[in-house]
């Protein structure tokens, strides 16, 4: 059995893989997956193009930001891969995928779960607000929608 398991930088990633952790034969290959923010290229071509010293100081800000989140997600992905090593899955059987944004983090995701076979895909559940939700959509909400030949778990 193959299991994808989605994380980010939130605490709900570690009560995904705990949850996980406590339920599935360590035997299972687990995949932790992260889809990374990136920045546009519009963006960047623009403050070449713009040339204003404002607005490339907001780039700079932004690449910051960025590269940020991709160091909380490394660290968050691998207290993640500790806790099902504890759990007692080999070091064989659990898997660390990280990419950059491609079209979106959910489809991104959703095309990762059926690049590779996956059996089951995990998500955690962020308890957005229902107008939260309404306006923005949840990556969860998305994946439970449009996954096809695949489990979905939402862990919330």
């Amino acid at each position: 059995m193959k299991m994808l398991i989605t994380i980010d930088d939130s605490e709900y990633a570690i009560k995904v893989v705990n949850y996980v952790a406590s339920t599935v034969n360590p035997t299972v290959n687990i995949t932790l997956f992260s889809v990374l923010p990136t920045m546009s290229l519009n963006l960047e071509k623009m403050e070449k193009d713009l040339k204003q010293p404002f607005f490339s100081e907001k780039v700079i800000e932004l690449r910051w930001m960025v590269d940020e989140e991709k160091k909380k997600t490394e660290s968050r992905i691998e207290e993640c891969r500790t806790i099902l090593i504890n759990a007692g899955f080999s070091d064989d059987n659990v898997e660390v995928k990280m990419q950059n944004k491609v079209v979106g983090i959910a489809r991104d995701i959703i095309a990762e779960a059926g690049k590779e076979n996956y059996d089951t895909v995990v998500v955690g559940r962020r308890g957005l607000s229902a107008t939260t939700a309404f306006v923005l959509g949840s990556v969860s909400n998305k994946i439970v929608q449009n996954m096809k030949d695949c489990t979905v778990w939402v862990v919330e």
